[in-house]
């Protein structure tokens, strides 16, 4: 087993079907996917048992957790593949994303390393957001929130392997766990190795648990005290790159408002 994909899911039985279809769409050998749910009382139970019957590589539990970072370390601890993947339930792959990214592990299969792609955000009404690519994935880039990075877990690929070294999803996190992930990485100095393609693709959706977060700026101070956590350990060579992109970045809203105030 190459690859394995998670999904947790607590009352996503709107979006799994889909979810299970964009895995099965581009399935090869070596890859399974496992679905995580949290007891859900929607149907979600019934789509499951279907899927599986027709899908080999589909696997699920459906037992309470205590959120979604609970959900994703049980599936760590079920997946039998050396890498891994999170496909949250409203999510999903960009078309032959899945070819491409088995291409790269298979080539450099024991290379301690994160897969980044690009993602697409898409509006509720089905609109493009935006493309996000992730540049300058390095700790003082993302300690001083100057870079792009992979905030959705639909375009970056990892080894199993990673948990072993910085420890499994903060289940005291319910949503800001793959930030957090992202930053552990980088100070354990796991390289990012970026791919100039889009592989994953996220929904704003109004109802979601992230966009539910972002209301009333939650999501950024949460971003914003994970940062400050993190900026204590770094060396004191990268706490003053931290500073410098700091003070650049305020540089550059000044002369922003002082040219548009001439204007």
């Amino acid at each position: 087993m190459v690859l394995s994909i998670i999904t947790p899911v607590f009352k996503g039985a709107a979006y799994l079907e889909a979810c299970i279809e964009n895995v099965a769409a581009q399935w090869e050998e070596g890859i399974e996917h496992w679905v995580i749910d949290g007891g859900s009382p929607d149907g979600t139970i019934g789509i499951l048992e279907k899927a599986a019957k027709k899908y080999p590589h589909l696997h699920w539990i459906s037992e309470p957790d205590t959120g979604q970072s609970n959900a994703m370390n049980k599936g760590i601890s079920l997946a039998r593949g050396a890498w891994i993947s999170f496909l949250n339930v409203d999510d999903y792959y960009e078309p032959n994303a899945l070819k491409s990214v088995l291409a790269l592990i298979r080539k450099d299969f024991a290379v301690l390393k994160v897969l980044v792609g690009d993602l697409k955000i898409w509006n509720a009404d089905g609109s493009l957001s935006a493309i996000k690519t992730c540049d300058d994935l390095n700790i003082a880039a993302l300690v001083a929130d100057r870079c792009q990075w992979p905030y959705n877990p639909s375009c970056y690929f990892y080894p199993l392997k990673v948990h072993e070294i910085i420890g499994l999803y903060d289940e005291k996190e319910h949503f800001a766990m793959d930030y957090d992930f992202i930053l552990r990485v980088a100070l354990a100095g796991i390289p990012f190795e970026r791919h100039p393609m889009v592989w994953g693709n996220f929904r704003l959706l109004p109802a979601a648990k992230t966009s539910l977060d972002q209301a009333g700026n939650q999501s950024y101070l949460r971003s914003e005290s994970l940062r400050k956590f993190y900026f204590k350990k770094l060396s004191l060579s990268n706490q003053w790159k931290v500073r410098l992109l700091q003070l650049e970045w305020y540089l550059i809203l000044k002369w922003r408002r002082f040219f548009s105030q001439q204007k």
